[in-house]
């Protein structure tokens, strides 16, 4: 078996054993979220006790009967009422189902978190309605869950050992772009369909410029993503930055330093730039960093007409809270170009209010969309908290995936793939596509603002929606984004 090398360093197989990724096996009941085994069922231990009970009480009227207190006919007929009480009634073990298995591979730990949280939750709801309406071809949809603790090479082997060892027919999730490439690559060489979740670099879809300035691709035929990509978010965003404040202004960036924040930064620059604005700056910080006050203070004294953090998840949270406390809102515009739900909620009110971000996907989209209504309805009924664009992309991956198999008619990669590929789909939104070139799917995206104290209704009514761009406005050409899948 040879091996190839995937842009971490780490060997895994470059060829997959078939896989039967579906199986019949004894139905058992759904793990808990963050169960990683099966239980044995409650009515495989009550047999075995009761087989242990009747065996004893078998043993005691056999020395009844030699001893003549039983009479040997009511000893034979005791015994089969046992035999048929034991084995005769319906059973849990005896019900066979069909099912196939997927692989859930999200940050639990790390600075992604909430957001992997927020997919779970996501996704098993997802599954949960499926499953009652029948599961995909008649097959019920079980699942394995994986923390990747926002780190590129543990989600490797979790995928490794979804595939190999669980015969996970997908593979979804994902917070972070390095994350998602790292799933993605195994998911080409096992030949295995990836539903990327929360990621939002070009590369996914595209390509990665390498440290060493090599361009590789990293699209691949088996990974499709619904969320947008620092394409469409600088598409979106730079035309309105311009027309609220006007050009020649001067930016200044602090930069989550991997693929992600990389290649969000210099799609902001470029559009910019073109725009007539300048940078004057730009520093890059650690993933998980706990303090941006050196960063915040650097920022301060260049004196940008426009801060962006280009930070995400709990690093965002915690940058935008000091540099509210550090006053910079006074002085500068502060641009987030990424948002999502539960990280806006941590930051407060006030530090949030009149930041600009974008999103693909917010909750209050329930008022114009049906899709976004029954979602969010189902949620909120279910966990007493409103979605975020996290659960929303689980969400989108669970029911896109199986939508296709059900036209396929096959679980295999191939048939899926065919089925996705031009396929056009309306979920959560108005009209969409995945696109059967780079499997990017073409969806909106929208410039959100956040609410004072005073406009906010309620605890998650904290953003609102200033502008939209259609996907095909937004998205790269062919020529842009030449990618020619495996």
């Amino acid at each position: 078996m040879h091996f190839l090398k995937n842009t971490h360093g780490s060997a895994f197989p470059s060829q997959r054993r078939p896989l039967a990724h579906t199986r019949s096996r004894a139905a058992t009941a759904m793990p808990a979220p963050r169960c990683q085994e099966q239980c044995i069922p409650v009515s495989v231990v009550t047999r075995s006790l009761g087989c242990w009970i009747a065996g004893l009480i078998w043993v005691v009227r056999l020395r009844k009967q030699s001893m003549g207190a039983v009479p040997g006919w009511k000893n034979t007929l005791f015994f089969l009422l046992m035999l048929l009480v034991l084995i005769g009634g319906p059973s849990e073990v005896d019900a066979r189902v069909d099912e196939v298995m997927v692989g859930l591979n999200l940050p639990l730990s790390g600075p992604y978190q909430r957001q992997g949280e927020d997919q779970q939750r996501a996704y098993l709801l997802a599954i949960e309605q499926i499953n009652a309406r029948g599961g995909v071809l008649g097959h019920r949809i079980v699942y394995r869950i994986k923390d990747t603790k926002t780190n590129p090479r543990v989600a490797l082997h979790n995928t490794i050992e979804l595939i190999r060892d669980y015969d996970a027919a997908l593979i979804t999730g994902g917070s972070s772009s390095a994350v998602a490439m790292a799933q993605s690559d195994v998911c080409q060489q096992y030949g295995v369909i990836y539903m990327a979740a929360l990621t939002h670099s070009n590369a996914i879809t595209g390509h990665l410029v390498t440290p060493g300035g090599y361009v590789t691709q990293k699209a691949h035929r088996h990974t499709f993503r619904w969320f947008c990509n620092a394409w469409m978010t600088s598409k979106t965003l730079v035309p309105y930055l311009v027309k609220e404040f006007g050009k020649a202004k001067q930016y200044y960036y602090i930069t989550a330093d991997y693929n992600w924040g990389h290649s969000l930064e210099k799609s902001l620059q470029w559009d910019a730039e073109l725009a007539g604005c300048d940078t004057i700056g730009s520093v890059r910080t650690p993933l998980g960093k706990k303090n941006f006050k050196k960063e915040l203070l650097a920022a301060q004294k260049a004196k940008p007409d426009i801060l962006v953090l280009v930070l995400f998840g709990q690093d965002m949270t915690i940058a935008l809270k000091q540099a509210y406390a550090l006053g910079l809102k006074k002085t500068m515009r502060i641009v987030v170009p990424l948002i999502e739900l539960n990280m806006a909620a941590g930051v407060g009110r006030d530090a949030l209010q009149d930041v600009i971000a974008t999103t693909n996907w917010y909750w209050r989209l329930a008022e114009r969309y049906n899709g976004s209504k029954h979602f969010v309805d189902s949620y909120r009924g279910k966990y007493a908290k409103v979605p975020g664009s996290a659960a929303a992309s689980a969400w989108v991956a669970i029911h896109e995936w199986a939508a296709a198999a059900a036209i396929a008619g096959s679980f295999e990669s191939a048939e899926i793939i065919k089925a996705l590929e031009g396929r056009e789909f309306t979920l959560l939104k108005d009209r969409e596509q995945w696109r059967a070139w780079d499997h990017q799917a073409v969806s909106s995206v929208y410039v959100v603002k956040g609410k004072s104290p005073l406009e906010s209704n309620g605890l998650w009514d904290i953003l609102q929606i200033v502008d939209e761009r259609k996907g095909v406005e937004v998205m790269r050409t062919v020529e842009e984004n030449p990618v020619i899948l495996e």
